[in-house]
């Protein structure tokens, strides 16, 4: 079983969990191949790390356990992109950007991850037509 280091935890994944982002992330097109990580001490909140990178890891979270009515419709080129079908679900998350004070700490509910899981393929987009932040304060989205 693989392992990837995070903060010196030693994590494991499987081959099977490996994500592919055919479009890489935004700012970060050479990123094509992530896999999704759990640890148990900072959840709800996951490390997206990419295979590509292994010095890079994103601190993720579902922006539905801070923001409780997040609703963001996933676009109709944006399911084909995925190629997704009607019943497919899909996972959604928010990078977060942790500060030295947790008070300046952010989350990006503007431009989601989204990883289709039947397929194991993700893409980043941007919510053009949103009103929320690329910069929202995180303990400001805990408690909407």
């Amino acid at each position: 079983m693989p392992t990837i280091r995070i903060q010196g935890a030693t994590l494991s994944y499987e081959e099977s969990d490996i994500i592919t982002f055919d479009e890489g992330l935004i700012g970060f097109p050479q990123l094509r191949r992530v896999v999704l990580v759990r640890q148990s001490d900072i959840e709800p909140f996951l490390w997206l790390v990419p295979l590509d990178d292994e010095r890079l890891a994103f601190l993720v979270v579902d922006p539905r356990t801070l923001v409780a009515d997040y609703e963001a419709h996933v676009p109709r080129d944006v399911r084909a992109r995925l190629a997704l079908d009607a019943d497919d679900r899909v996972l959604m998350l928010c990078m977060v950007v942790m500060r030295a004070d947790p008070r300046r700490s952010t989350v990006n509910l503007r431009a989601p991850v989204l990883i289709a899981a039947r397929a194991m393929r993700g893409l980043q987009t941007i919510l053009a037509d949103s009103s929320y932040r690329v910069d929202q304060p995180l303990l400001a989205a805990e408690a909407a």
